[in-house]
């Protein structure tokens, strides 16, 4: 144990400064309606929970607002957030976008139901979490960005990262998500959507989702990988809403497809429409 380590701990401070700072704690779990006994037994018993915390008191306290915080709770690794942008990609955030980001639109009643895809599970085990960004630190955050933040010498990276095939595609180059949270189906496609048509797959959707854009389907199984070191989708992909526009490398109006995650990357491509047994359907909640 270095010096530091020795000199920095709680039995260096005095009865008195222990003691206020505990109570100080207690008021604060009461005044948010909590037990304060159940909470602290939970630093002993559960290292992932004391983890978090720590992470939080690291961050002083940075972690959006009482919303945000409770569906981290609930969802675990499921999710990322602000706090996780600043640990991971060093984002920035303002004030007003704190603000934005403590608002979580669904509630505890939504994440413990019953997952519509996956019988028998509820939807913070199938679905992911995550805080979109127009921009980081003040560059649009499309696909054609995420190829500069993770290139091919590294994991996670996409696996078009050299001369891709969609240079000149909007959905990749120009398309950005909204600064709110999205919530989606983490594993990668609908059970039982590969081999129908685009329009057969939206049919299955029920009338609370939606098809995801690429990029928001992007950034989640990337983040998805960053949280919890599992690749989404390795041997299928997620149909997206856009279609391709023709350039010298691609037709028009092929369907924008997202998967085959494995450790060459994250594959970006195109689907003719027809019925195809590796192509399924992604989903997006509605916001």
């Amino acid at each position: 144990m270095s010096t530091s380590q020795k000199t920095s701990g709680l039995w260096t401070m005095t009865k008195g400064e222990f003691e206020e700072s505990v109570s100080a704690l207690e008021k604060a779990v009461v005044k948010q309606g909590g037990n304060p006994r159940d909470l602290f037994d939970l630093f002993r018993t559960d290292g992932e929970y004391a983890c978090r915390i720590a992470q939080a008191m690291m961050r002083k306290g940075l972690v959006g607002s009482i919303e945000s915080r409770l569906a981290r709770l609930v969802l675990g690794r499921n999710i990322f957030d602000d706090a996780d942008w600043m640990s991971y990609y060093d984002a920035k955030f303002t004030k007003k976008q704190f603000r934005e980001a403590g608002k979580f639109p669904w509630g505890e009643d939504i994440l413990n139901s019953s997952c519509p895809f996956n019988s028998g599970k509820l939807v913070k085990d199938t679905h992911f979490a995550f805080l979109g960004l127009t921009a980081i630190n003040g560059s649009p955050l499309t696909v054609a960005k995420w190829l500069e933040l993770h290139p091919a010498t590294g994991q996670p990276k996409l696996f078009w990262n050299t001369d891709p095939w969609h240079t000149g595609q909007p959905h990749t180059d120009v398309a950005t998500m909204q600064l709110r949270w999205y919530l989606m189906l983490k594993g990668g496609i609908i059970p039982d959507s590969t081999s129908k048509t685009p329009e057969e797959q939206v049919a299955m959707l029920p009338p609370e989702y939606e098809v995801p854009s690429t990029i928001a389907e992007v950034t989640k199984d990337i983040l998805v990988f960053r949280k919890t070191d599992v690749r989404p989708n390795p041997s299928h992909w997620a149909a997206c809403t856009e279609r391709t526009v023709k350039t010298d490398k691609v037709s028009a109006g092929y369907v924008s497809c997202v998967g085959h995650f494995d450790e060459d990357g994250l594959n970006v491509g195109y689907w003719y429409g027809d019925r195809h047994d590796r192509v399924g359907l992604g989903a997006s909640r509605k916001f």
